[in-house]
């Protein structure tokens, strides 16, 4: 895993696995948070928008954010 933060943006940015993203998708509620996606679910990334955002979905999900390996391919 790669983790990269922007100074400028404040965004995060932790790089799973090697790929084409096919779209990203809402990963909290309540903040800015999204996992990077290829075009079979594979998840390539999660991407939070701040600290505060990645706080955010930390505490939505009861304190520990696990990220899934594979979210479902969309519908074409």
């Amino acid at each position: 895993m790669r983790i990269s933060h922007d100074k400028e943006s404040g965004a995060l940015y932790f790089k799973l696995r090697e790929g084409k993203t096919d779209h990203a998708e809402d990963f909290a509620e309540r903040a800015d948070v999204y996992v990077e996606v290829d075009a079979e679910g594979n998840v390539l990334g999660l991407e939070a928008l701040s600290f505060a955002d990645l706080a955010q979905a930390i505490e939505e999900r009861g304190g520990k954010l696990d990220v899934p390996e594979k979210i479902g391919a969309p519908v074409r």
